[in-house]
């Protein structure tokens, strides 16, 4: 006589199947919500470097060495003396050094010189180190240019290694070795250069605040606390 069917084993597997399948998607919803919230960072922690190619219609073509921009043999040297993580220099930047790029610097008339000048007690911070070591290969000005253009997402987001490589993505030039600035950040003459920038700065004993030295066949005048363009250019005039 056959045995008897037993009705409630056939559904045991049924259930544990399901509940497999069920503790399953529990766990991949668990890993996609973990995923939104660390994984990617969502859009507010996504970098938005913009201008580069403002900077490269900028600064391209202008004649580059280390810290210097512009002809070396032109007759009047300005030496700019600024802090990228300054947030009056962003601006001050941007309506007088721009304009002295696009004009005298562009023309052969004026070089550029610049010098990290730290303003705050903290001294340097990673952007100072960033820009030097793009001076290695000639492209400080562009990575200056394009941190400063971009300053409000680097308080936003920070100005971390991150922020600054995308800065270095973003220079934008065929030439530009990201890999090797990377490296070239950690080169002991970087810390070096920026020494001497502020020893540079110290011995001029500059006040807070943006800062010129215009030196030319005539003499040399000095501009403290982010001295206007008028100014700027009246100080070429009269040393040229």
């Amino acid at each position: 006589m056959p045995c008897p069917v037993n009705e409630d084993q056939p559904r045991r597997r049924p259930r544990l199947i399901g509940l497999l399948v069920l503790a399953l998607c529990v766990g991949l919803l668990g890993f996609a919500i973990v995923s939104l919230s660390v994984g990617s960072g969502g859009e507010d922690d996504e970098i938005r470097i913009t201008g580069a190619e403002e900077v490269q219609s900028l600064v391209g073509g202008i004649p580059q060495d280390g810290a210097r921009l512009g002809d070396s043999g032109a007759p009047v040297t300005v030496q700019v003396f600024n802090d990228l993580s300054c947030d009056p220099c962003s601006d001050w930047n941007q309506q007088v050094v721009v304009p002295l790029i696009q004009g005298p610097v562009r023309s052969g008339d004026v070089q550029l010189v610049y010098h990290h000048f730290p303003m705050s007690e903290s001294g340097f911070f990673l952007g100072a180190y960033g820009a030097v070591a793009a001076a290695k290969q000639d492209y400080e000005w562009q990575f200056i240019q394009l941190f400063f253009l971009n300053q409000d997402e680097a308080e936003r987001r920070g100005a971390d290694q991150e922020f600054l490589d995308n800065i270095a993505r973003g220079v934008g030039v065929v030439n530009f070795n990201v890999e090797q600035w990377q490296r070239d950040m950690k080169d002991d003459d970087i810390q070096a250069t920026l020494e001497a920038d502020e020893q540079t700065s110290a011995e001029r004993h500059l006040p807070i605040g943006a800062a010129v030295v215009v030196g030319g066949p005539n003499g040399t005048k000095q501009l403290d606390e982010s001295p206007s363009l008028a100014e700027v250019q009246a100080a070429i005039g009269e040393v040229n």
